[in-house]
């Protein structure tokens, strides 16, 4: 610093600058902060507004970083707003929220996504809301096509499932009969041939119920059938009749049937496949996919890692069935929590007391490197030794009592590990000595302290089995090595076992005690040995540790597995070749027992009056038997035990 002396005044010209450029840095420094920004008040007006501050300084890095934080931070506020809406169904205030986002942000996906998610339940409610209406219409039938289109789409949708419940209350269970053909007449049927045509069998089916049959053309033309119906419904008799020659039908319209031979070739010719995406969120695809192979032969199976989704391609009862298999396993995993209490308890007792006497005489102060010389022991004065250990009086008591809680609280998913470690990773030095090389170390730590791992599994019945590992460690002495290096001994204890306790049971596990009982005693030879004297010539030493631990578990189940519906748990798979989801009629084909003179002359008789007057066929009531069987009266008793081909004829 320096004074300029001018005119008898001393002018401060260079403190005067110093003193101005420190004073600006200051203000600088203690500047106030940006304000900070109230999340909850960000609005489009301020986005735009951030904009424009950006639009009259493009190249600001202040004002480019206000408009990205403030368009981030309207957009999570709106986007909150919008699901919160959508989730309470106020879908035009949603959709109104997600379109203000796209005002700042036109490429947000959230926003986009959204609205096509906001309009994709607008479209399920409006079904919904159809569905509901056909429902209290008593249309059962009719609404169970669009729940199932909403179901499919949104498997998650409460109401949609709510209107499932109450369709499956009303409907009669779908395993209880086949579905059923749109006939004419209700009435049930009676129909008698034997040994008759094929053809000739469908064509009075057709009289009778009304409705067209198609046969295919490798259904053999001279195939014999002989049916004996009495009061049957329209669809059983159909499927009796087809069960017992073998053959299979193909519903074309309500009125149309196609009936063809029941092989694997034409099942793969005229049955029709469906192809149904499953989408998983609490099992695995390939582990559906095992059971879907396993359980119904189907060979049509892809599965996607990636989005964990399967598809499958089969007939449609065979995707019902498979529906029914993946609704039973795609369940959600229990959960529970676990209340850990660990309390170590240890007290520690030590006492010191007597007289430490020198036990060592050691010549010192020689100037010798080496060995003693016998030169030097003529040198020797009271001087030159020294006398180890020093002596002292000890009169020492000591005494620790340490309690340490331990107290986590860990949630688990079922069959799956927790651990929980609450100590310390302590280092263990490795020294590695190599020849021509050095001496390496390497520290690898351990972890000292209390571990705890355990693997629960929940029970439907409200039971918790628990895999229990429980280790407890601790330092112990340290011991030094040859090379300066320090080591530590480590005191363990370990508890395993398995527990099954109730939700909300604690259960203690004790007894992990470690009692050490230490006695040194010091003494001059020969006089320490005396009775009650000899504590004068001897040193004490008694320390006593006593180490407790005490486990204390109490799981609480937060979820667990929902048994699934009857309908889900058992229905109906169909045959061994054949997989359907209801229950099969399967007559054996028997031969059927040769026609009585009686009945031989009615059959002619019947044929004839087939083909002069077989309009008169089509109007016979379908309550009646299109042939008219012998009156009951005129038939004799069989004797019990007799054959039919023993029963004498009727007059």
């Amino acid at each position: 610093m320096k004074f300029v002396n001018k005119n008898n005044q001393y002018h401060y010209v260079r403190p005067l600058a110093l003193v101005w450029f420190a004073s600006q840095l200051i203000s600088c420094a203690f500047a106030p902060w940006e304000p900070a920004v109230d999340k909850t008040k960000i609005s489009e007006a301020q986005v735009s507004e951030a904009r424009k501050n950006l639009a009259k300084e493009p190249e600001a890095v202040v004002q480019r970083k206000n408009l990205l934080i403030t368009s981030e931070l309207a957009a999570s506020k709106y986007l909150l707003e919008a699901e919160l809406a959508q989730s309470k169904g106020d879908y035009e205030e949603a959709v109104n929220l997600y379109h203000k986002v796209l005002t700042f942000l036109p490429d947000n996906p959230t926003a986009l996504s959204g609205i096509i998610k906001v309009e994709r339940e607008l479209a399920q409610a409006k079904k919904l809301e159809s569905v509901n209406e056909l429902i209290q219409s008593n249309k059962l039938e009719e609404a169970k096509e669009p729940l199932h289109q909403v179901l499919l789409e949104n498997p998650q949708n409460s109401e949609a499932i709510r209107l499932q419940n109450v369709l499956k209350d009303k409907l009669p269970p779908q395993t209880s009969r086949p579905p059923q053909l749109k006939t004419q007449v209700d009435k049930p049927i009676t129909l008698e041939l034997r040994d008759a045509n094929i053809k000739v069998v469908f064509e009075a089916l057709s009289r009778a119920t009304g409705i067209n049959f198609i046969l295919d053309k490798d259904i053999k033309p001279d195939t014999k059938a002989s049916i004996f119906i009495k009061k049957a419904r329209i669809e059983d008799a159909i499927d009796m009749v087809l069960s017992s020659n073998g053959l299979q039908k193909k519903v074309l319209s309500e009125n149309t049937v196609l009936v063809f031979s029941n092989t694997q070739q034409k099942l793969k010719d005229y049955q029709d496949l469906m192809i149904r995406s499953f989408y998983f969120s609490n099992t695995s695809a390939k582990q559906v996919s095992a059971l879907l192979k396993s359980m119904l032969k189907t060979k049509d199976i892809f599965v996607d890692d990636r989005l964990n989704m399967l598809v499958m391609r089969d007939t449609p009862e065979v995707i019902r069935i498979a529906e029914k298999l993946v609704a039973a396993n795609d369940l959600e995993d229990p959960e529970v929590m676990l209340d850990i209490e660990v309390l170590e308890v240890s007290r520690n007792r030590l006492q010191e007391l007597g007289i430490v006497y020198p036990n060592q005489l050691a010549v010192i102060g020689t100037g010798l490197s080496g060995s003693l010389t016998l030169d030097a022991l003529k040198n020797i004065t009271s001087e030159t030794i020294s006398v180890s250990p020093n002596p002292a009086v000890n009169f020492r008591k000591t005494s620790g009592d340490v309690n340490l809680l331990s107290n986590p609280r860990i949630r688990v998913k079922n069959n799956e590990k927790a651990k929980v470690l609450v100590g310390d990773k302590v280092p263990i030095i490795t020294t590695t000595s190599t020849a021509n090389v050095g001496i390496s170390e390497s520290v690898q730590y351990i972890d000292v302290g209390l571990k705890l791992d355990v693997e629960p599994r929940i029970t439907l019945n409200n039971f918790v089995n628990i895999k229990i590992g429980l280790e407890v460690s601790s330092l112990g002495d340290k011991t030094r090595t040859s090379n300066g290096a320090e080591v530590y001994t480590i005191g363990t204890r370990n508890a395993n076992t398995v527990l099954s306790l109730k939700n909300g049971e604690t259960q203690v596990l004790a007894g992990l005690i470690s009692d050490d009982e230490r006695k040194n005693a010091s003494k001059l030879p020969g006089l320490g040995d005396i009775p009650l004297l000899g504590r004068l010539f001897s040193n004490q030493l008694d320390q006593k540790t006593k180490t407790e631990i005490v486990l204390a578990i109490t799981p609480r189940i937060i979820s667990n597995i929902d048994r699934p519906n009857a309908e889900i748990s058992e229905y109906w798979s169909g045959t061994e070749t054949l997989i359907s989801d209801k229950p099969q009629i399967n007559l054996p084909a028997a031969s059927s027992p040769p026609m009585t003179a009686v009945e031989r002359l009615r059959e002619q008789m019947r044929m004839k009056q087939q083909e002069q007057a077989p309009e008169l066929q089509t109007e016979q009531p379908v309550s009646e038997p299109v042939s008219e069987p012998v009156p009951a009266e005129q038939v004799p008793e069989r004797p019990a035990g007799q054959p039919l081909e023993s029963v004498p004829e009727a007059p």
